[in-house]
């Protein structure tokens, strides 16, 4: 059998610790989770935790069968599911989570109870209904692909953090084999054929973000002020009537006005927000005329890999919808008027919970690819609108402060002042205004190349390696996670120390920062992976042009060159999610890093 995540590949010690739910949406920004105890705000202070703590260890499935057990093959068809996990973790846990593709969450056991064949045999079972219809259209899909190209081998790569550590051949099974009784096996597949990228993923095309009905420029004067993507939308959207957008507005920007003390770090004013943007900002009685905000759509991201494992089942029972996101330029109207290095990037929880509702939201990304809709045409603009409408519009997460799905708004800086720095502000639940925070998994600079970081990293080797560690507020009773990275020189930012002793983490951890996916670990020369104009960094635009490509970077510290499939990642995904069953989902990974 295929071993999902073998050992060698991934130079894991397969000790499962670290703090995972502190890091259900994380990396630079990523998502609303928060490292237990630490208050949120300017004057934020936490108790220490010195080293992460152990949280519960994490099942990797390494094959998945169904039995069918109704008379005939059906949509939902009642199934004895059968997986297997990484070698060695059989005695570890007692259950694997996962849900049925009746939205019906399952545990499946090794204890001979709920349907499993017998105690202790290393076969964790349950009884479940299974789409077995579709897993067949899957095979159909998988012959289509092959016979349209011949001479191109079919793999799925199996990617941890990036990097591809397996890549498995995929064949199509027979059909001979769906009938009652017969054992049919249940793999991940993500066809990147039916996924283009520019269309499904990041969007920049000049006919979406220059769209006359549903964006603003404010250098042209064109546009619609009140368009479904523009700034003004969504702060109105986000200010929901507990405040006003100028209000929400002003009281955002005004954060760089004066020094901020965050987790005891001082994060120095940058005032010239003043002259570059909040006093040449028209204004109406006073308040900032939102109709002319200073800022221009420049991409529409479709971030669904970051639900991979974060749905209502748990960890590997599901996935989530991931995050959408809007990136706006600032512009600088203090001298003529264009876009500068201020990037704005709007990160939404995308309020789905239900594996079906996942597959539907999946599904409708998935068919922006469809080669008959012309990227940027009305039909293609109607329909990505359609589905930006549902997570960003007032109440379209009640979970979350004022009904608002935003998780943060994170900035990348170079025009207001010099060197780089990356930001992020969270949504109030109380008053509606953004409190600038902490910068999820990245030290304060200063701790960079110091001995606590060599200790940190050392310490908690195994979590690192494992994706399962967080950064917590303090570490050896120093403040220790960060409020404001920054990058003095560009592409040369990176996490290292002294005396670390598994180069793998200290990569892994520097991958995981914003400062250093914004720079060396990436070979990102300009801060930014979409830049003020729309440039995707070399990171993503490799992928974008053909997934199947490798970015490669050499390591800074060992020289080692590490290839990087973030778009392949990205397409496989949304691929397998809008057409497998919920089943499959138990093989996914919870991400980190986030950028």
């Amino acid at each position: 059998m295929t071993q999902w995540f073998p050992k060698k590949a991934l130079g894991l010690k397969w000790a499962w610790s670290g703090v995972l739910a502190a890091t259900l949406c994380v990396g630079c920004g990523g998502g609303e989770a928060q490292e237990a105890g630490a208050p949120r705000g300017e004057q934020s202070q936490a108790a220490t935790a010195e080293p992460v703590p152990a949280d519960r260890p994490v099942p990797l499935v390494q094959s998945l069968d169904v039995v069918p057990l109704d008379d005939t093959i059906g949509s939902l068809t009642k199934s004895l599911v059968r997986a297997r996990l990484a070698q060695g973790q059989e005695k570890q846990f007692k259950e694997v989570p996962a849900v049925s593709d009746s939205d019906k969450p399952i545990a499946l056991r090794d204890d001979g109870t709920d349907g499993d064949e017998k105690a202790g045999d290393g076969v964790f079972s349950a009884i479940a209904e299974v789409d077995l219809v579709n897993h067949l259209k899957t095979q159909e899909r998988i012959t289509q692909v092959q016979q349209r190209q011949p001479d191109v081998p079919l793999t799925f790569a199996v990617i941890n953090n990036r990097e591809v550590v397996e890549e498995r051949k995929v064949v199509a099974l027979s059909p001979d084999i769906f009938k009652p009784g017969r054992t049919i096996p249940l793999t991940p597949v993500g066809l990147l054929s039916d996924v283009t990228p520019n269309k499904s993923l990041i969007i920049t095309h000049p006919n979406v973000i220059n769209d006359p009905t549903r964006t603003y420029d404010p250098c042209t004067n064109s546009g619609n002020p009140n368009g479904v993507w523009t700034f003004n939308h969504l702060m109105t959207e986000m200010a929901g009537g507990f405040t006003s957008p100028s209000n929400l507005t002003l009281g955002w920007l005004n954060k760089w006005s004066t020094a901020q003390v965050i987790n005891g770090w001082t994060v120095n004013s940058r005032t010239a927000v003043n002259s570059k943007i909040i006093t040449p900002w028209p204004k109406i009685g006073g308040q900032l005329d939102m109709t002319k905000a200073g800022f221009k759509l420049v991409a529409i991201v479709n971030r669904l890999d970051l639900g991979k494992g974060a749905g209502t089942g748990g960890y590997g029972g599901s996935s989530g919808g991931g995050e959408l996101r809007f990136v706006f330029a600032g512009v600088d109207r203090s001298a003529g008027c264009a876009v500068r290095e201020l990037l704005v990037i709007f990160e939404y929880n995308v309020p789905k919970t239900s594996c079906t509702a996942v597959r539907t939201w999946a599904q409708q990304w998935l068919a922006l690819s469809n080669p008959g809709l012309i990227l940027g045409s009305p039909a293609y603009n109607a329909a990505l609108e359609a589905l930006t409408e549902q997570v960003v519009v007032a109440g379209a997460d009640p979970s979350k402060p004022h009904g608002n799905a935003i998780n943060q708004i994170r900035t990348n800086d170079f025009m207001l002042a010099s060197p780089w720095e990356l930001r992020e502000f969270h949504l109030n639940p109380g008053p509606a205004f953004l409190t600038e925070t902490e910068t999820v998994l990245t030290p304060g600079d200063t701790r960079n190349n110091q001995p606590i970081f060599r200790d940190f990293v050392n310490t908690n080797e195994a979590a690192i390696l494992a994706n399962t560690y967080s950064v917590p507020p303090t570490f050896l009773s120093q403040n220790f996670l960060g409020a404001n990275p920054r990058i003095p020189l560009p592409g040369t930012t990176f996490w290292k120390a002294t005396g670390i002793l598994n180069n793998n983490a200290r990569h892994k951890f520097s991958l995981n920062t914003c400062n250093g996916c914004h720079a060396r670990e990436t070979s990102t020369p300009d801060f930014t992976h979409i830049s003020e104009t729309g440039v995707l960094s070399p990171f993503l635009a490799t992928g974008m042009a053909n997934p199947l490509t490798p970015f490669n970077v050499v390591d800074p510290v060992s020289g080692t060159v590490r290839p990087f499939f973030e778009i392949r990642d990205r397409a496989q995904h949304l691929d397998s999610v809008a057409n497998q069953s919920c089943l499959t989902r138990v093989f996914d990974v919870r991400l980190l890093a986030v950028h």
